[in-house]
């Protein structure tokens, strides 16, 4: 098996760069999100959203909720902010430990997440610069090389979603 631990850790260096400054501010948190499912009122989301990581991302990255999250709650019921702050903890989740149960819970719903083009998910990407729109776009070619979405040899989804709109942004990295 190839040993792929050198493209994982410049990965996840390109992630922690390009989101380095980003917080939650008033986005939908980790536990609002099984709220907003519910459609809870105002008072169950402050309480939900109370103890949730509000400034560093990268606090989530080994919290085992991370991973858990989800089927109720999770990536398909952030708002853009809320989005903006946990997508580069789930990506890095997922490229320290893919076989782990937390990587293995998100894998769908991030698959979804990330290359269905609707107008929704539009919406809430916009909000990414284009060094991070280039990390998800690096991101997504890894896990496509990797066939980590599925054990197909080819995944449409993947291929349709960097083309049309994870496209290069034309910024050169090094890390």
């Amino acid at each position: 098996m190839l040993d792929d631990s050198p493209v994982r850790h410049r990965l996840i260096r390109m992630i922690e760069i390009a989101f380095r400054d980003v917080v939650l501010g008033e986005g939908v948190s980790l536990h609002e999100t099984i709220v907003v499912d519910h459609y809870g009122d105002d008072e169950e989301r402050l309480a939900a959203r109370t103890p949730d990581e509000k400034l560093d991302w990268r606090k989530l990255v080994d919290d085992p909720e991370l991973g858990n999250v989800g089927g109720v709650g999770g990536l398909c019921f952030y708002d853009a902010a809320g989005l903006h702050f946990h997508l580069p903890a789930y990506m890095t989740m997922i490229l320290k430990d893919p076989t782990s149960q937390g990587a293995q819970n998100q894998l769908d719903s991030l698959f979804y997440c990330l290359t269905d083009l609707s107008d929704y998910q539009r919406e809430r990407f916009a909000i990414l610069t284009p060094l991070q729109r280039q990390a998800v776009r690096e991101f997504l070619f890894f896990l496509r090389a990797r066939n980590y979405f599925t054990i197909r040899d080819e995944c449409p989804e993947i291929d349709g979603a960097l083309a049309e709109y994870w496209k290069d942004t034309g910024l050169q990295y090094e890390f």
